[in-house]
Order: structure tokens, then sequence, then C-alpha cells
């Protein structure tokens, strides 16, 4: 049985390429069949042998994760390697991604639904689009992080019952990947999707709950002449076996058209968190990016970035798409702007990340003391709460608490320690703007309790604040560590604002700085 844990991060998956002596060693009746040794640096398999490519993946898969599978002879088997790619599997990327972009955006979501009395859920769920005969995506997620479930959709019946009867069932995953039959008609999210999930007797989403992602990797090409077409005038044979069904290979209007449809109904589909879709055509990116910039200037898509997947070197090449249309979540700056192809840049959304000043590290000035001053400033900001991001995390109550503490609730303003990393911000008002501060002045104080007590609102904006190191050189010419303050975007659709508030902070931060020092100067 395989546990419901996770056996290793896929970032931490393969470097090198696998030991196919060692594997036919330890697996002679099936891998090891297909293994020639002539007793030469390594032993080899026949890329282009179909039976060979299947027997390797899912003998990979069962070394390396304990994952039982027996793959379809009639579907697309999830290439592990090629023998010129390298040792990273895309797949794993594409899993890796969506780990990191979830690890960087949930906990504001998290902060965000807490601080609005909203309910939250342990669980994160996945969306895959198209999920085949192998359902590789929700079987690698949910191998590798114990929180994740999928519903893992697709327009092949038979591909699904394949994928039920020799993955899912085999690996005894059934409660957390639903299996659900869609009509190609269909929306991409059915609107009827707790109702296929009843059929299923899995689980059923709530009201309030949401899906945190989709993945998809969408046919290719637009009709079978282009896939005929395209092999033949190749310049170089093809670095291993591919084949498939029609309904896995060919879509009407290729990769393009499917994520333009995924594009527009998510303008209209509130469930969803983040969109995301994988492309094997860097001409389908850059139109896609053309189209989204349009939609972003209209705020109708709050954020969206490119990511190129590392596929270890070799000619393959694919990039993630991903966007946002109904949560003000903002994607890592080194996410939506540095991973853009080249012909992209001009694409390029606005940096969500300032930095200040290198403030000189010292006995009065560690990140302790850096932070405590810039509470102070964010203090004195009306409709500001503060959180300690450093203990946020789930418990078993389904809702955020501190690490070291189980009973200590987050209130508006965060407690500050030694250890604590980051602190995350709401503001629900533009109180930091010099109008802001002197109409405050005339607030008297009984109305400013009775602003503090109003039901919490949509955010203006949320950011989180980090104190991290840098080496500058000083007056003397000598390289010197100290301390450098950023401030990131984390949430919210008005990047002036975002700006101005980061420029506010900064500025006061180091002024306060500045004043302490010549303080203690005297």
């Amino acid at each position: 049985m395989v546990h419901a844990t996770c056996c290793k991060h896929p970032r931490m998956y393969r470097y090198k390429t696998p030991d196919f002596r060692a594997l036919a060693a330890k697996y002679p009746s099936t891998f090891g069949a297909f293994v020639r040794d002539d007793g030469g640096y390594e032993g080899k398999i026949d890329f282009h042998d179909a039976q060979a490519v299947r027997c390797l993946a899912e003998t990979l898969l069962l070394d390396d994760f304990g994952i039982h599978a027996t793959f379809s002879e009639k579907n697309l088997c999830p290439m592990i390697l090629t023998r010129f790619s390298g040792a990273r599997w895309y797949r794993l990327a594409y899993i890796a991604l969506i780990h990191e972009l979830l690890e960087s955006t949930l906990p504001t979501l998290c902060v965000l639904r807490d601080f609005q009395n909203l309910p939250l859920t342990w669980h994160v769920n996945g969306l895959d689009i198209g999920t085949g005969a192998s359902a590789i995506y929700p079987l690698l997620g949910t191998r590798c992080f114990a929180r994740w479930r999928f519903v893992a959709i697709d327009i092949d019946s038979h591909s699904l019952e394949h994928a039920r009867q020799h993955v899912v069932h085999a690996n005894h995953v059934r409660t957390r990947i639903a299996l659900v039959h869609v009509d190609e008609n269909d929306e991409f999210v059915p609107a009827d999707i707790n109702t296929k999930l009843a059929q299923e007797a899995i689980w059923s989403m709530q009201n309030h709950e949401l899906i945190h992602f989709t993945m998809c990797n969408p046919p290719f090409y637009t009709s079978q002449q282009e896939m005929l077409s395209l092999a033949r005038i190749k310049k170089t044979p093809a670095n291993a076996v591919c084949h498939g069904t029609s309904s896995e290979m060919v879509t009407a209007g290729g990769e393009l058209r499917f994520v333009q449809r995924m594009i527009q109904q998510s303008l209209s589909d509130p469930r969803v968190v983040w969109w995301t879709c994988m492309l094997g055509k860097l001409s389908s990116v850059v139109q896609v990016a053309q189209e989204l910039e349009p939609l972003s200037n209209e705020r109708r898509i709050r954020a969206w970035g490119v990511h190129e997947l590392p596929t270890g070197g070799g000619r393959t090449r694919r990039w993630v798409l991903l966007w946002t249309t109904k949560s003000g979540l903002r994607i890592p700056p080194s996410w939506s702007r540095a991973t853009l192809p080249s012909s992209l840049k001009r694409h390029a959304p606005a940096s969500g990340e300032r930095s200040g000043k290198v403030i000189k590290r010292g006995v009065a000035w560690t990140r302790k003391e850096l932070f405590e001053l810039t509470m102070h400033v964010l203090d004195g900001l009306e409709g500001c709460s503060t959180y300690a991001s450093a203990y946020q995390r789930f418990d078993s109550t389904h809702r955020l608490s501190c690490e070291t503490d189980k009973q200590a609730a987050l209130g508006p303003k965060a407690n500050m320690t030694s250890d604590t990393g980051t602190i995350d911000v709401i503001l629900t008002k533009q109180s930091w703007s010099r109008k802001a501060r002197r109409a405050k002045l005339q607030v008297s104080e009984a109305s400013t309790r009775y602003e503090a007590t109003k039901v919490h609102s949509e955010p203006l904006l949320m950011a989180r604040i980090s104190v991290g190191e840098r080496t500058a050189t000083n007056e003397q010419g000598a390289p010197e560590t100290g301390l450098v303050m950023t401030v990131s975007w984390t949430y919210g659709i008005d990047a002036v604002k975002f700006e101005s508030f980061a420029t506010f902070l900064l500025a006061a931060v180091e002024k306060r700085v500045e004043d302490a020092v010549r303080t203690q100067a005297q």
C-alpha cells in the first residue's frame, strides 16, 4: 500500500540518469528483459520500443515513488526519460511548480480568509483537465503531497476506466483522486461537479471550497494531417516512440485554441484560484501572452505569468502559463517577469517588489529590531492588520494557529519575536498618504474606535515584508554586509497603490533608523 505521505519533493527527484544496470538487476523479470548490457559504461534500452519505454516509466515510478502502475498500450505513456533529455522529467517539474506557486500564495489566501472570518479547508483541491489513462499528475501530486486531492476529468471513458483499474485502485488513492467523465462540450470546470463527485461516491466540495489549481497538458496538434506532416519534416528522428489516441493528440485549433477556451471560461468562473496550462509551442505562448496583457490592463485577469520548465537540456521545451481571474493573489515577481522568454519581455507584468537601502548590521540592528521598528510605523496606520508569518500553519482544527502556541490567535497586530521571518500586512484603506494622515489628526477618538470595529471588507492590498542580507561596498571600498527590507505585493489589483505604500513604508523605516543612529551617536 502507498502511504499518503510525501516520499520526496519533486524538485529533488533526479539530476542524473538512472542506473539501468542496477534497475535490471533489481527487476530482472520486468525491466531487466529490455536492458542491453554489453559490459560497457552503462546498460541501455531501445527508446523506440514502446513496450520498453512503458516498462521504464512503470519501473521508475515503482522504484522512486512506490507507485504501482500498468500503463495502457493504446494511450500516451508518461515519459520519464529519453536518451537525450537528461534526467529531469517535465511532468515532475510541473508538479513542483504548482507546489511552489501554492507555497508562495496560499498563506496569503489563508490569512485573508481568517481576516474575513471565512472558513478554511485542510485539503488542497486540484483539477486535472484531460487526465488520460495514466492519471499521472493526480498520481504524482497525491504521492508527493499529503494534503492534495484531485478531480481528474477526461472525455474518453475508456481511458478513465483504465486509470481507475490499473492506476488509482492499484495505489489505494481512490479517496483522493476522483475520475470524472465529461462531454466534449462541457465546461472545463463542470457546473455539476458535485453531482459527478457524488456519483463517484468519493467526496463533495462544500460551497465555500475552492479549486486551488488546475493542471492541463492539452492536445498538441490541430489535426491528424498536421501530426503526420510534422513528423515527416523533422530533420532528426524522435528521441523516443510517441503514440496515443486521437483525443490525446489532436484537438480543433490545437493547444492554442484549447488554452484560449480555458481563458474565456476562467473569466466567469469564481471557483478556481490558479488556472495553469502547459504548452509545447513558443508561438502559442507568445500569442496567448499578447491576449492576456489587455485582459490584465482591464483587470479581468488579476495576475498572470509564464514559466519555462527545466527539461534536462534536451530538445523538448515546455512552458506553463498561469493566471488568476477572481482572486487578487499576486504571482511572485521571479515568476511573472524573470522567467519570461525573451520574445515576451515587453509583455512582462509590472514588478511587485520593492527593496530599501542597505542598513548596516550590528548589535543595535538585527532583524528583530528592524521588524519592531517597522511595526511602530504600521501601528500608526488605520485599517492596517499585521500577521507574523513565520508561525502560520494549519492545525487539526482547520484554523490558522501559531507553531509555538496553539492558543495564540491571529489578532489585528502580530507579536514580534527574534525568529519572525516575515510580516503579512492587510490594508483596507489608503491611510499612509499625506492626505489620510492629516485627516486622521482631525478624527475623534470615538470615531477611531468605531472604525476599528467595522466588519472587515475586501482589502485594498496585502503585502509581505521581509528582511534579508546584502553585501555592499562601503565608503572605503570594502565589502560590508547589511540588512535590506523588501516589500512584496501579495494581493490586490492596483499597482499604483502598492507602489505608493511600499515607497512610504521603506522611507519611514529608513528615516527612523537614521534618527535612532543619530540619537545613539550623541
